[in-house]
């Protein structure tokens, strides 16, 4: 059992990364609470300027803002983050590197590749997502919010594990589509 504790945290944790060096303080983002560690699952090292950080804002009922999107590139946006998902729930590692960038800024696309290939073949794993949200948008970049719940199970047992986050993905558009640039995740 944990092994797959530590299996589901190199779940979530793959192309997941927070970079802010500063002291943590509560501003409603995805990066409270967070320390900054150059060696732990959420922070990865990478400098980010703050036009590139990512982040989601909440109201006093703690609801997710949504950025101003235009409807198409919403409809857009959100098909690419629901291929995604379903690329990563069909264990299909082909497909899942169709919606990942050719040159990520957030993580190593070959180092992503490798470790999912891995987990595939150790685990059965489910993303459920809820409350897909744009949370930034820009002609050539955006993000996308979303509560997750991952289902895990390891491929030869009947031990599971349920863990549930909150991500933040990162899109940049490469030859006029939407593809992952980077992942920002807060565990629970």
């Amino acid at each position: 059992m944990k092994k797959m504790i530590i299996a589901v945290g190199l779940i979530l944790t793959l192309a997941a990364c927070s970079d802010s060096e500063e002291p943590s303080v509560n501003e409603n983002t995805v990066e409270d609470g967070n320390a900054a560690n150059e060696n732990n699952a959420i922070d990865h090292g990478i400098d980010e300027t703050p036009e590139e950080s990512a982040g989601f804002t909440v109201d006093e009922e703690g609801n997710i803002l949504a950025a101003e999107v235009p409807e198409e590139q919403a409809n857009e946006l959100l098909s690419a983050y629901d291929e995604y998902i379903a690329a990563f729930n069909a264990e299909d590692i082909d497909r899942y590197m169709k919606t990942i960038a050719q040159e990520p800024d957030g993580f190593d696309r070959e180092e992503d590749k490798a470790a999912l290939t891995q987990a595939f073949e150790a685990y059965d794993s489910q993303y459920e997502t809820s409350d897909e949200t744009i949370v930034k948008y820009e002609e050539n970049r955006a993000e996308v919010f979303a509560s997750l719940n991952v289902k895990m199970k390891a491929a030869d047992s009947d031990d599971a594990v349920e863990q549930t986050a909150r991500q933040v993905v990162i899109f940049k558009k490469e030859n006029d589509e939407w593809k992952v640039n980077g992942v920002h995740l807060v565990g629970n």
